[in-house]
């Protein structure tokens, strides 16, 4: 069987990198320790990913249209394909249309988004396929810019899946999305340490922690790490037991 892990590429918010040069919330997981999923394309993340010695790989998961969530999509597709790369988005529909619309529209006068990109869109909770053995499905959280977070599910059969990873993207506390989440082996929540209706606060997602639960998105650099045993930082490393 393969080996997945996950390494975490970034922690921040867009105004981190702006401000500080901290890299936006990302991860990619890793298949066979070489990319297999880069998860979100905000500010920060290709220079982040290529300083642990990773190249764009050609799946790419964009939980929403935000900028520290998406906003190097434009000129990663336009570099990929002049180099001949054709990445594949996968993006819920209501995203990936917001996607197409608006965070590539520099490229839109000499481009249609099909040339720039395979876009995957399936409908909200619909499951479908991301390699031989895992799938993905988007569920809608709550935040002020259309979101959602996801399930990857491991097929153990042709008739059964099992959810495996499973990521809120930037919500706040919102029973539907975590109810799927936390049926996950590996959970990873946005979390604040102060929250607010769009992230949920550190105080909130602690119910719902065990030991292969983690969070991101808090902004909080290491060394004043609150002692929070979840939070994840840059270059942090999950093994993923299957």
């Amino acid at each position: 069987m393969d080996k997945l892990s996950i390494l975490v590429l970034g922690v921040a918010g867009g105004a981190a990198h702006v401000y500080e040069g901290h890299c936006s919330s990302s991860f990619i997981i890793l298949k066979n320790d070489e990319p297999f999923c880069l998860v979100d394309l905000g500010l920060g993340v290709t220079r982040s990913l290529k300083r642990y010695g990773y190249q764009i790989p050609d799946k790419i998961i964009i939980t929403h249209n935000h900028t520290d969530h998406a906003g190097e999509l434009p000129v990663v597709l336009r570099v990929e394909e002049a180099q001949g790369k054709q990445l594949c988005i996968y993006s819920a529909k209501p995203v990936s249309e917001r996607l197409r619309k608006h965070r590539i529209a520099e490229h839109l006068d000499l481009y249609c988004s099909s040339e720039l990109a395979q876009w995957v869109s399936p409908l909200p909770e619909e499951e479908i396929q991301l390699s031989d053995n895992l799938s993905i499905a988007f569920y809608v959280g709550q935040h002020s810019e259309c979101c959602f977070g996801f399930v990857i599910y491991q097929q153990k059969d042709l008739t059964e899946s099992v959810p495996l990873i499973g990521y809120t993207a930037d919500s706040g506390l919102y029973p539907e999305l975590y109810s799927k989440i936390t049926q996950c082996k590996y959970s990873i929540y946005d979390a604040r340490e102060f929250g607010n209706r769009w992230h949920a606060s550190l105080e909130e997602v602690n119910p719902f922690l065990d030991n292969d639960s983690y969070i991101i998105g808090h902004g909080i650099e290491k060394v004043n790490s609150l002692n929070h045993s979840a939070l994840l930082f840059p270059g942090q490393l999950i093994n993923i037991e299957r």
